[in-house]
């Protein structure tokens, strides 16, 4: 089986609710935590592994994070990368919890590009604040 048809498994019967709930906005959404735990069935099934990677590649004048996730069966592997901005003037936060916000959204979002996770009903896309 090549590593097309594996990611290809996983694509289409990766199921993970979104089961937690931001207050200030009011919506649930999934974390990068949460597609991790959701795939891990996939793995020795199919015998492939996933990677995450982050780069710092820009710092002035926006920090940008750079996550790349990668599914590999030891012989090939594919890729798929998110980019972030770094918001270093957000309020209520400090330089490593504005690191780490900007980290998580780029890990949840470069896994669901991998994963194909249709995210067009969540309000992440859609809320107003």
């Amino acid at each position: 089986m090549t590593i097309n048809e594996k990611l290809a498994i996983i694509q289409t019967r990766f199921k993970s609710k979104k089961s937690r709930f931001n207050s200030f906005g009011k919506y649930n959404f999934r974390s990068a935590e949460d597609i991790l735990e959701a795939t891990k069935p996939f793995l020795l099934e199919l015998g492939v592994t996933v990677v995450l990677q982050e780069n710092l590649v820009e710092t002035t004048p926006i920090p940008i994070l750079e996550s790349v996730a990668t599914i590999s069966d030891g012989e090939n592997e594919m890729h798929s990368t998110a980019l972030v901005g770094v918001d270093l003037n957000q309020k209520g936060m400090q330089t490593p919890q504005q690191f780490g916000s900007a980290s998580s959204y780029g890990k949840k979002y470069s896994l669901g590009n991998l994963f194909l996770i249709d995210d067009t009903q969540d309000s992440d896309a859609t809320n107003n604040h």
